[in-house]
């Protein structure tokens, strides 16, 4: 990105107050609209397939927690931990599971507004932070009982302390540091790559001489907090079979989607990366270390993902940051350079590219506070479904091989007083260990003799029962359809025992 014309000069600071308010404003005014904006209809969406999984997960006891990080879904375990925790005090309606993503996405936003005040101006902190309000997956995903809002929060916070800890090279400093590099691991292991851009900084300031020792007290901190991740490490590299047997391999499109994909528009994902590529500003350090940081995940994981398929969007989130900072240097320095030609200009050339994000942000805001806005079937209408036309002796199947299909439905029927018997269950996914419950094998026996059967499958296939072969047969001689409901994601068709 090119960075050798001259900025708008920092401003320093005349406030006479250790904290004065207006460096805190950069940060605490975007941080608190994200927060609002999260908090938008936050329970409308039904759970998305990732946090069925998370809402079945959290009502488990530790020890049943500990058992299945033990064979699956280890990179996630401190969040499940954690959010059982939080559970046990808020409960575990929509709103509740995803209000700590929530606050940790308007955290997020906040302290790259912070960052972007640091590096260059408070204007570029302020507009950083209208950035990443306005991205379309940061409401998405503040609102996803996932951890990927800690992870955007912890890589940026980790990247303040360091340059705090350089800045005053102290104990404190590196161990605040230290913790914070350890929770970034521990949230998601891939947001690691972002330690490039930390090398990056470190070796700028060795050139300058500012920290002598700073490579040395660096190196020791990350080696202590690679003790320390080890562990998860270890157990996310012997569940990697288990957990991206779905991820696809890489390909042109891949590339060519994965803007819009990370953003969650076309539109103004183009819009911030055309903005980042014009970032310009003396001394130029700041936009090199940004760029690295917005670089150095996706190049990582696309380079792993030659051997290993690794590539998902969301695990490139921590992005968002750095990109939106450069492009509100770019804005900035325009209106800088309008600034000298008149003020109405340069607040006209802002105001403008702001209202220009906003408008082609807005569809992709609407669409994800949707009652169907989460990836994955729509489990509540399911359960509605159900709900108002069961009868006393209906069972349910579900999917088979489904990892969230019984634990999304359940969820939303669990507060009926009553509901249809789960006929296939053998061992609860908690008893397993696992992410998916154990079933019966001899399925067609279990299911013979009833009189009503509720199959629920993904998508809209044109033979349901091809969702559940050990059923087909059964219910194809047997049994008779009596009516059939498409949702998002999800075809639900009640059987009964052909009349004779």
């Amino acid at each position: 990105m090119p960075d050798d014309h001259q900025g708008p000069p920092a401003a320093p600071s005349t406030c006479r107050f250790p904290v004065p308010w207006t460096r805190l404003a950069p940060g605490f005014a975007p941080g608190l609209l994200m927060l609002v904006l999260g908090l938008i209809y936050a329970g409308r969406p039904a759970l998305s397939w990732d946090e069925a999984s998370t809402a079945d997960i959290v009502r488990r006891s530790p020890g049943q927690i500990w058992d299945l990080i033990h064979h699956v879904d280890a990179v996630v375990g401190p969040y499940y931990f954690f959010l059982h925790a939080w559970s046990r005090l808020a409960g575990t309606s929509e709103t509740a599971l995803r209000l700590p993503s929530i606050v940790a996405m308007a955290v997020a936003v906040g302290l790259a507004g912070e960052l972007g005040r640091r590096l260059f101006t408070p204007l570029v902190g302020l507009l950083a932070g209208l950035f990443l309000c306005l991205v379309p997956d940061n409401s998405r995903f503040a609102a996803e009982a996932r951890p990927y809002a800690f992870t955007c929060m912890f890589s940026v916070l980790a990247l303040l302390l360091l340059l705090g800890a350089l800045e005053r090279p102290r104990p404190r400093g590196w161990i605040a540091y230290g913790i914070a590099v350890v929770l970034l691991g521990a949230s998601h292991l891939i947001a690691l790559t972002t330690l490039a851009a930390h090398a990056a900084v470190v070796a700028s300031h060795r050139r300058r001489g500012d920290s002598p020792r700073a490579v040395s007290a660096w190196a020791a901190t990350l080696a202590v907090c690679a003790v320390v991740l080890l562990p998860v490490a270890w157990l996310g590299v012997r569940h990697r079979a288990e957990q991206l047997t779905w991820v696809d391999p890489l390909t042109p499109d891949t590339f060519l989607r994965a803007p819009s994909e990370i953003v969650g528009a076309a539109n103004p994902a183009w819009l911030l990366i055309g903005l980042a590529v014009l970032a310009r500003w003396r001394p130029a350090e700041p936009v090199r270390h940004l760029t690295v940081l917005a670089l150095a995940p996706p190049v990582a994981i696309a380079a792993v993902s030659l051997w290993i398929p690794l590539w998902v969007a969301r695990y490139l989130m921590v992005v968002l940051a750095p990109v939106a900072i450069l492009a509100a240097v770019a804005v900035v320095g325009s209106a800088g350079r309008a600034a000298r030609a008149g003020r109405r200009g340069a607040v006209a050339r802002v105001v403008a590219i702001v209202v220009l994000l906003a408008v082609t942000a807005y569809p992709a805001h609407a669409r994800v506070r949707g009652s169907a806005g989460k990836k994955g079937p729509d489990y509540r209408s399911v359960a509605a479904i159900v709900t108002r036309h069961q009868s006393p002796g209906d069972v349910i199947v579900y999917e088979a091989q489904s990892r969230a299909m019984r634990a999304g439905v359940e969820y939303y029927l669990r507060r009926q007083p009553s509901r249809p018997g789960d006929v296939l269950l053998s061992r609860s996914a908690a008893e397993a260990g696992q992410l998916r419950a154990d079933e019966y094998q001899d399925a067609a026996t279990h299911v013979a003799g009833q009189d009503r059967v509720w199959l629920v499958v993904g998508g809209h296939p044109g033979d349901p029962t091809t969702g559940q072969p050990a059923l087909r047969n059964l219910l194809r001689e047997r049994y008779e359809p009596v009516r059939s409901w498409q949702r998002s994601e999800v075809t639900v068709v009640l059987f009964r025992t052909r009349q004779t």
